[in-house]
């Protein structure tokens, strides 16, 4: 895939240049030029998705999420919906708040998603970030563009630029609708809807009655009509007859909706654009609103510009997919990024720092989930990374960092009063730091979480120990299992405390074999002693939890094993993830691990990926790991990027999940995936970079990492070709591409970036691997036969 430059002139120069409409309202939008960022992969994308309203929380402030309405809107989602968690963003006041547009050309009409069929005009995203989504198409030469960003916490703004490449004259009408209404939950004084238009600012302004928040839509262009209705089909036979009549005002009882619709018409001569931006705000009284209107026109535009900066940053850092990748899984591979994005949060409450939200909707802090999250986030922006990873430790109100809200309240209290984290096997946690210092070998960092991270592991021995000292969660939810069967209880919340659980014991085995290996960087030397006989304990205990050719856990009660014969979670292979399991256990488990491959129900869930394709890593079968990473990679980012919506309730309006955004998790069969805008759901990335890439930290003390790559055999065929640039190590950037040649060779090609002295060597096996060196525009180009699965060792000399 080859980067373009995308410069897209939102902002014009001469006012000729616009069209004939409204020549003494200049749209302060005419005075500059504006571009978005060369750095973002320019693809066609599907035109639904998110705008990040970084403002939402869930205790201290439900703002609402901003989503898109097929389909040319979006709006303000304040109440449950169908891809929402539960009750997601509603709060005391809820309902829904859409910004609708269509599109009325020479009198052919873009209202809903069959007019673009009927037309055979294919609409897609050409710009899909946190900060900004775009609605492109163009008919018969005409090309818009309607681009949705969220300048401040209660302003939608729609950047809408129209352009006649045309060689005749051509009629545009532009109609924006408020959809106001459609609560959930009543509440004192939502009785009704109200929409009135007022001349002195040409807004139309929606109230409910007799309390609730207050709309104003207006816009940088003058408005030719008004309209208000509580009828869906007047207000579609409005749209489709090209009525150019206003209306008074009206009042509506129940939860309507109402639409209050303006309409902007243009005569565009050949050549010629149009660019201004509608606006929807918010607020608590018709003053504050229209105060918020004005003071929109006058920041919308800075803001924009900071937004795209930010936009700018980011993918300038951010691996990208090269060569040739499925479409599906380039486009996918965006959503993921942003939606990781997005679940990171301002500080907030008693979070100071940056927090990784687990989803939008009802944000919170789970250090399992942060874990998953922050590995995929080191790959793009690895301060970022650490400053969220630190901020979950140096924030928490107790060492076993507690699920928790922004205003301190715990989310996860068990059924006997214990207020629970998540174990160090869940997102492993320990596991998630050693790879990202790996990568950056930033010693300050790991020094200020150290006594963080020794504090966690101690709480588990004081509070998660039985009377013999072999550790066991609380219940099945601090385990991150919900409800497994594993912990013989009948509630999700239940003491299983007479459970002593394998994968606590295995990854806490490599908790303290790391904090041993930490404790010597940060110069804690008198701890090497004591974190040495933790871990062999731990070690010991690991081992001798191996029956039947399984890890299992043990019942407490009786010592014995516990054994399903028809059930095999995934998670009882922590030991060999961890490598805490004896060579000759994993060699009795490698067999298995196919079974995984053809039942991927086990897969589905991203900490259980995690922890089969480390498994698979330590097992020496990366083949499989790359399998596995495929299979679900496949069948998710053709569902991210369907161009069509996903269970669809055609009985309720509004009811319906979207592409464009990453979910709860990956189900192998076409189901609802959980909640939309799920950060865990986002880590596909990672697993793509590590387990087909390959591209991991090595476990030598030299200075180097390790890229083993392990092409699906669906990616062998010949001279086809698939890399990822801007990766990174301890302040290098390079790019890793392989091109396939006959049966299991490859070409490995490593660019590393700007770097004009370095020596690389390439080994395998404990020896040195021919290469070839070049120098293109100041990079070193590193080349050398590679066989696919193989384990190639690159020091940095």
């Amino acid at each position: 895939m080859k980067k373009r430059l995308l410069i897209i002139p939102l902002l014009l120069i001469c006012l000729s240049q616009l069209g004939a409409l409204q020549p003494e309202k200049k749209s302060p939008l005419e005075k500059n030029a504006v571009m978005l960022p060369a750095s973002f992969p320019a693809e066609d994308y599907t035109p639904f998705g998110y705008i990040d309203n970084p403002y939402h929380s869930y205790i201290l402030n439900r703002s609402g999420l901003i989503r898109s309405v097929p389909p040319l809107g979006f709006g303000f989602w304040k109440r449950a919906f169908k891809g929402s968690y539960k009750d997601g963003p509603q709060g005391y006041v809820n309902y829904l708040s859409h910004l609708y547009m269509s599109v009325s050309i020479d009198g052919v009409p873009f209202v809903e998603s069959e007019d673009f069929a009927k037309n055979k005009v294919s609409l897609s995203s050409r710009y899909h970030t946190k900060h900004l989504m775009s609605y492109d198409w163009n008919y018969k030469g005409i090309d818009l563009s309607l681009k949705y960003f969220l300048p401040d916490e209660n302003v939608l703004a729609c950047l809408v630029e129209l352009k006649n490449s045309s060689r005749r004259n051509r009629k545009i009408i532009l109609n924006a609708t408020n959809i106001y209404g459609l609560w959930d939950n009543i509440w004192w004084g939502s009785n009704g809807l109200s929409g009135n238009y007022n001349a002195d600012t040409d807004a139309v302004i929606n109230k409910i009655w007799a309390y609730g928040d207050v709309y104003a839509l207006a816009s940088d262009f003058t408005s030719t009509a008004h309209k208000i209705t509580g009828s869906e089909e007047e207000w579609k036979r409005w749209q489709f007859s090209g009525d150019s009549t206003s209306t008074g005002n009206l009042t509506v009882k129940g939860t309507g909706p109402i639409y209050s619709m303006q309409s902007y018409r243009f005569s565009m001569a050949p050549d010629t654009r149009r660019v201004g931006v509608i606006y929807l705000c918010r607020g608590r009284n018709e003053k504050w609103v229209l105060d918020g209107l004005e003071n929109a026109k006058k920041e919308t535009l800075p803001r924009l510009t900071e937004q795209l900066q930010d936009d700018q940053k980011f993918w300038s850092k951010a691996p990208v997919l090269e060569g040739d990748w499925p479409a599906e899984w380039r486009h996918g591979w965006v959503y993921d990024w942003e939606t990781l994005r997005m679940n990171v949060r301002r500080p907030i409450g008693i979070f100071h720092h940056p927090w990784d939200a687990m989803l939008v909707h009802a944000p919170r802090v789970v250090l399992g989930e942060t874990a998953l999250d922050m590995t995929a986030m080191s790959y793009a922006d690895p301060e970022l990374a650490k400053e969220v990873i630190y901020g979950t430790f140096a924030d928490a109100v107790m060492p076993n960092i507690p699920c928790v809200r922004e205003d301190g309240s715990m989310n996860m209290i068990g059924a006997d009063g214990s207020e629970c984290g998540t174990a160090p096997m869940w997102g492993f946690p320990f596991h998630a730091i050693n790879s990202i210092y790996s990568a950056t070998q930033d010693s300050v960092w790991l020094r200020k979480l150290y006594p963080h991270l020794k504090a966690y592991i101690e709480w588990w021995l004081k509070n998660r120990t039985d009377n013999e000292g072999w550790l066991h969660c609380n219940n099945s939810w601090e385990s991150g299992q919900d409800g497994s069967r594993r912990f013989l209880v009948k509630s999700e919340g239940d003491p299983a405390t007479f459970v002593r659980t394998v994968d606590v014991e295995a990854s806490m085995a490599e908790a303290m074999l790391l904090m041993e290996k930490f404790a010597r960087i940060t110069g804690h030397t008198q701890d090497l002693g004591y974190w040495k006989d933790l871990s062999a304990q731990r070690i010991r205990n690991t081992r001798s939890m191996f029956a039947e050719g399984w890890f299992r856990d043990v019942d407490g009660r009786n010592n014995q094993p516990i054994i399903f014969n028809d059930y095999s979670d995934v998670m009882l292979m922590t030991p060999v993830t961890c490598g805490i399991a004896s060579q000759q256990q994993v060699d009795i488990i490698r067999p298995k691990l196919r079974n995984f491959i053809e039942n991927q129900r086990w897969l589905q869930w991203p900490p259980a990926l995690m922890t089969f394709t480390e498994a698979a890593w330590r097992a020496d079968e990366p083949l499989l790991a790359a399998q596995a990473v495929y299979n679900v990679a496949s069948r998710v980012y053709n569902r991210t990027d369907s161009r069509q919506l996903l269970f669809v309730d055609k009985d309720e309006p509004y009811s319906y999940r979207i592409p464009g955004v990453a979910n709860e998790f990956w189900p192998y069969d076409f189901r609802p995936p959980g909640a939309e805008n799920y950060g865990w759901g986002a880590t596909l990335p990672s697993y793509i970079i590590r387990d087909i890439i390959g591209y991991k930290e090595s476990s030598s003390e030299e200075k180097g990492f390790c890229l083993v790559p392990a092409m699906p055999e669906v990616f062998t065929e010949k001279d086809k070709s698939y890399g990822i640039t801007n990766l990174k190590y301890c302040g290098l950037r390079f790019d890793v591409i392989y091109r396939m040649k006959t049966g299991s060779r490859m070409q490995a090609e490593l660019t590393i970036r700007n770097r004009a002295v370095l020596d690389v060597e390439i080994w395998k096996g404990g020896k040195k691997v021919p290469v070839r060196m070049k120098k293109r525009n100041g990079d070193s180009i590193i080349l050398f036969e590679a066989e696919n699965g193989g384990r190639y060792l690159v020091k940095l000399i």
